[in-house]
């Protein structure tokens, strides 16, 4: 994936976190820290895959919704 498709499907998923959370900080730190809903790993590792993308958007959706993991 080139660089700005790659921006352009980040910057929605950026959105989505800092919608959830509130501010900006608090989802950095979440992007930052291994989930076991994710494999243990970052939200921030799984952004680099189309599959990852989808995995972060679903378990956002599942924050925003208070929807158990």
């Amino acid at each position: 994936m080139n660089s700005p498709t790659m921006v352009a499907r980040l910057v929605p998923v950026i959105a989505h976190a800092v919608a959830v959370f509130g501010d900006e900080q608090k989802p950095a730190h979440w992007l930052s820290t291994p989930l076991a809903v994710l494999g243990n790993q970052t939200p921030a590792k799984l952004l680099a895959t189309d599959e990852g993308i989808a995995a972060v958007e679903r378990t956002l959706t599942r924050i925003e919704h208070d929807i158990p993991s």
